[in-house]
């Protein structure tokens, strides 16, 4: 695994190919988008989906976790994404594995369980985190005036990479501009919107084992 680091507003951030940020002078590891529960979800309503899903999603984070020892895990946004049901308890089994790790949950648009969940889980749940010149939130937008960066998911960013012969390949990505920070979607099965490089100062896709820089 070849993570690529970057220094942002003074601070080293380590970009994972797992699809997740590595913060070193906060102990602090970062990640957006889990959708637990969705596969769940689909197909409680009809829709075929993977059954494995979420216990994929968890082992990538205890990986991340028994690897980087952070001292916190900051979520941003999405962790679940459906009503709670057997795949949230399993959840709730994995958590116990990490009693002594403080895990903060920026809320996003799915996390719409009722907050006796989120404290039996053990996670801090707000709006936003502001924390040495950033502000973490779930879906980044004009609407938060703020001289901050601003760092957070919900758009799960994507590149389309052109070769020869009609060659393509999409790939999930780290976006950065003068003024935002948009992580990759951390599960496995949420998707790509395709962004454009013109809009970005920076764009580091996520290839195998590596993250490599695209622009600049």
């Amino acid at each position: 695994m070849n993570s690529y680091e970057v220094n942002v507003d003074n601070q080293t951030w380590q970009l994972l190919p797992e699809k997740a940020i590595y913060w070193k002078e906060k102990k602090t590891l970062i990640l957006s988008d889990v959708h637990l529960g969705k596969s769940g979800h689909f197909r409680k309503s009809g829709i075929p989906a993977p059954p494995d899903l979420n216990e994929e999603n968890q082992t990538r984070m205890k990986l991340l976790i028994e690897n980087h020892k952070p001292e916190r895990l900051l979520i941003l946004g999405d962790l679940f994404h459906s009503c709670a049901n057997r795949e949230w308890f399993r959840f709730e089994e994995w958590r116990s594995q990490f009693s002594d790790l403080h895990i903060h949950l920026i809320k996003g648009n799915h996390d719409s369980l009722h907050d006796s969940f989120y404290a039996q889980a053990d996670l801090k749940v707000t709006e936003w985190l502001r924390e040495d010149g950033f502000c973490f939130v779930h879906h980044p937008t004009a609407e938060y005036q703020t001289d901050e960066i601003l760092v957070g998911g919900h758009v799960h960013p994507g590149i389309k990479l052109s070769g020869k012969g009609r060659q393509a390949l999409r790939l999930p990505c780290f976006f950065f501009s003068d003024a935002t920070i948009i992580l990759p979607a951390f599960g496995t099965f949420t998707g790509l919107h395709l962004i454009d490089i013109d809009d970005a100062s920076g764009i580091y896709a996520i290839v195998d084992n590596s993250v490599i820089a695209i622009k600049p």
